[in-house]
């Protein structure tokens, strides 16, 4: 169970991004899908209205009556696509339209009550100023309009001039403006539901592809990861902060099943002298040393961690009676072994401990029991060092003992 909170928040970790890439990779997918549905479907809308263009221009220079014209410019409209089309002579007045009830006004009188829109804003542009704005272009322009026009806008208007050889007409090739509105909607909406489908179809692969990679990374590099995250590299013990959490989560553990826990804090004695008489390189071997004997002299389901410089830490799952003599015979074991560095340097080793027993007037808190051990650590260096003490067992002279 040590470091199962370390593997469960990698764990969410990896999820969340293999959810996450797969998102943002369905969303490009989609993204770039859509751009190309959607500029086909404009190009299609483009291609429709110049065909309505060259049908309907080529019956305004046939020298066909007006209402033919009429009657075409309706007919086009029975095409759901299209929205209106219009004919308007040089001084804007409508002389021919797909609704008739236009025909005969000038679009300088045409607004929101016609039900067209924007489009008379368009049109009297173009009779105000002829070579300008959307009928600058003498070979016809077109223009994207609605509420979202970075994409396209909900319709296309499409302004041609074209002569007039109309039977009727007062003047003969005078210049007109065929305005043709198509209706955009039907297709973008097309275009929005082909790239939803291919979100929705791409998301599945991805996030099966981004899993699969998590599953590798979870059984092939997961473990090696979690290892060098949770071991200190000099000693091989846990590091600080997978001791604490490991301690953390089995105190717990043991405070539910009233189990008693040991926790120990041991430094070795003036290893400072060790490191200005030996040098550091001996130092590290000497930390390295002490932590292959803490590792041998306790069971694999102990914890065995270092904190921080000569400063190890331990959590054994005994009562305090075992406790201390497994600390105590670890002691002696130190104090008495000849220990021989590289350099055939010879130093002297002892350590100091101090220890808690968990549950009672304790409790079972990590935080106050690396108190009560550190309290003990504290005597056991102002008792002249190389001792075990645990305050619970014994209350040295001069020292008074408050319970947590």
């Amino acid at each position: 169970m040590i470091g199962s909170l370390l593997h469960q928040r990698v764990n969410r970790s990896l999820l969340g991004l293999a959810a996450l890439a797969a998102a943002l990779g369905s969303t490009v997918l989609a993204s770039v899908s859509g751009v190309l549905v959607l500029n086909a479907t404009v190009n299609e809308a483009q291609r429709h209205v110049r065909t309505l263009e060259r049908d309907l221009t080529g019956v305004i220079t046939s020298f066909q009556p007006l209402y033919e014209v009429q009657r075409q410019l309706q007919l086009a409209a029975s095409s759901r696509e299209l929205r209106s089309a219009l004919l308007l002579n040089s001084s804007g007045r409508v002389i021919a339209a797909s609704n008739s009830a236009l025909v005969g006004r000038n679009v300088r009188h045409l607004g929101d009550d016609d039900g067209m829109g924007d489009l008379p804003r368009h049109l009297q542009d173009c009779v105000i100023e002829p070579g300008s704005g959307p009928c600058a272009d003498p070979r016809g322009s077109s223009l994207f309009d609605g509420p979202l026009p970075w994409i396209g806008g909900d319709h296309l208007i499409r302004f041609v001039r074209t002569p007039m050889a109309l039977e009727g007409l007062p003047a003969f090739g005078q210049q007109g403006l065929l305005v043709i509105e198509v209706d955009l909607q039907p297709l973008v909406l097309r275009a929005v539901r082909l790239t939803l489908l291919v979100f929705a179809a791409g998301l599945l692969p991805l996030f099966l592809t981004a899993g699969a990679m998590v599953l590798v990374v979870r059984r092939q590099l997961l473990p090696e990861l979690l290892a060098l995250a949770q071991t200190d590299g000099l000693s091989g013990v846990m590091n600080r902060r997978a001791f604490l959490e490991a301690a953390e989560q089995r105190l717990q553990l043991s405070a539910e099943r009233q189990r008693p826990c040991v926790v120990a804090l041991i430094d070795i004695d003036h290893f400072k002298t060790i490191n200005d008489v030996y040098g550091h390189a001996a130092g590290d071997a000497v930390i390295r040393s002490m932590a292959d004997v803490l590792n041998g002299a306790v069971r694999r389901t102990d914890l065995v961690g270092r904190l921080g410089g000569d400063e190890f830490a331990l959590l054994v799952e005994v009562p305090r009676s075992q406790a201390y003599d497994l600390l105590e015979r670890l002691r002696q074991h130190v104090a008495t072994h000849d220990w021989m560095l590289s350099d055939d340097g010879q130093p002297h080793l002892s350590l100091s401990m101090g220890m808690v027993e968990s549950g009672g007037e304790t409790g079972y808190a990590l935080d106050d029991l690396l108190q009560a051990a550190d309290a003990a650590l504290y005597v056991a260096k102002d008792q002249g060092r190389n001792r075990v003490i645990d305050l619970q067992r014994e209350q040295p002279a001069g020292w008074v003992v408050h319970t947590a």
